[in-house]
Order: structure tokens, then C-alpha cells, then sequence
């Protein structure tokens, strides 16, 4: 359980991230933008999940497997339940704002999305690619970078 909530707390930014500077999008940008220049760019998406991946490989196989995945789905599930506590929650990736991507990134995060191959675990070379696919589906406006631009109307 303990790995569980801290997994939770580092998988998706607290809501009072997701409100950030009043800017459409800030808490994701804030949580995603790992090279700090104030947008996410694709190699962000890869950099962050790849972090997201070591976290939730607890034996360090290089290999998400049923267990692990049933800790992850648990990690996002027990999440969405606290923001949801704090009427905070929009549905799958609340924090991210009902017009964000959090449903994106909520759905890139389970099996289907990421076993490529159909065998029921989730190789590191598998979510990589995984990771590659999801940047275009955020970068609604299709600029090559993710700001405040892609949290518009869908």
C-alpha cells in the first residue's frame, strides 16, 4: 500500500498544481516539462513516462508484469479517488482540467495502449514506443510542442 500512494503522488500532480498560474494547462506543463522550458516537447512525454515506467518496475525486470500492472492501475485508480474527495477530479486525469489530456495520459498508462504485442506485460522497449505514439495525441494543434494552446475546446 505504501508504494502504492507514493507512486500515486508522483504519477499525476496534486490539483492545486493543476491550477498553477491561471495559464490553460499549467499544472501539466509543470508536472510533464522535465526540460524546464516551459512547454513539453516529445522527448518531455518520453523522459517523464520512462520515470513512470522504473517506478512501477519493482523488480527491476525491464518488464511491467500482471502484478505490476495491477499496482499501477491501482496507483491511478486510488489517485483519481483522492482528487475526486477533494472535488478536485474531472473523470481520468482530472487534475489536468476537463479540456486537458489527462484522459489521454489516464488511458496510456494501461495495458492496452502499451503491450504492443498482446502478451499481457509491458517490455520497457514496448511503453517506450508507447510514449513516442502519445505526443501526438496531446499537441492537439499539432505546433510540436504542448503549452496552453492544447488545452482548448476539443
Amino acid at each position: 500500500m505504501k508504494i502504492s500512494l507514493l507512486a500515486a503522488a508522483l504519477l499525476l500532480p496534486l490539483p492545486v498544481l493543476a491550477q498553477g498560474n491561471g495559464t490553460p494547462g499549467a499544472g501539466f506543463i509543470q508536472e510533464w516539462d522535465m526540460s524546464g522550458t516551459g512547454n513539453v516537447t516529445a522527448a518531455d512525454i518520453i523522459e517523464r513516462r520512462a520515470g513512470l515506467f522504473e517506478m512501477f518496475d519493482l523488480d527491476g525486470s525491464a518488464v511491467l508484469e500482471a502484478a505490476e500492472l495491477d499496482n499501477m492501475a491501482q496507483t491511478i485508480a486510488d489517485r483519481e479517488a483522492v482528487e475526486a474527495e477533494q472535488g478536485k477530479g474531472h473523470g481520468h486525469g482530472g487534475a489536468y482540467g476537463a479540456n486537458g489530456p489527462g484522459k489521454i495520459i489516464h488511458e496510456a498508462m494501461g495495458l492496452a495502449f502499451n503491450d504492443a504485442d498482446g502478451d499481457g506485460q509491458v517490455t520497457a522497449a514496448e511503453f517506450a514506443t508507447a510514449s513516442e505514439r502519445l505526443f501526438p495525441m496531446i499537441d492537439r494543434n499539432g505546433d510540436g510542442v504542448i503549452d496552453g494552446g492544447d488545452f482548448g475546446r476539443q
